[in-house]
């Protein structure tokens, strides 16, 4: 198990304040398990997303990239 934070709260359009139905951002009244949970590269389309992707917070960069940083090193290790 992971405990470093998902990709999605590093990103502009993830709302803070979760939803009823869970974590939510302005593509998904709730975020998929699969980009939520690291599976799937939100970068990338996925279906239902109206074209909406991951874009970083300009004020999480430096913690979105040290994050990366240790995701890397972790699966080195795996």
């Amino acid at each position: 198990m992971c405990f470093l934070p998902p990709m999605c709260v590093f990103c502009r359009h993830y709302n803070q304040d979760a939803g009823v139905n869970g974590p939510d951002c302005s593509a998904f009244v709730e975020i998929p398990d699969q980009i939520f949970h690291g599976d799937f590269d939100h970068r990338e389309p996925f279906p239902g997303d109206g074209g909406l992707r991951f874009e970083l917070d300009p004020e999480q960069a430096d913690d979105f990239e040290e994050v990366m940083e240790m995701k890397a090193k972790l699966a080195e290790g795996a």
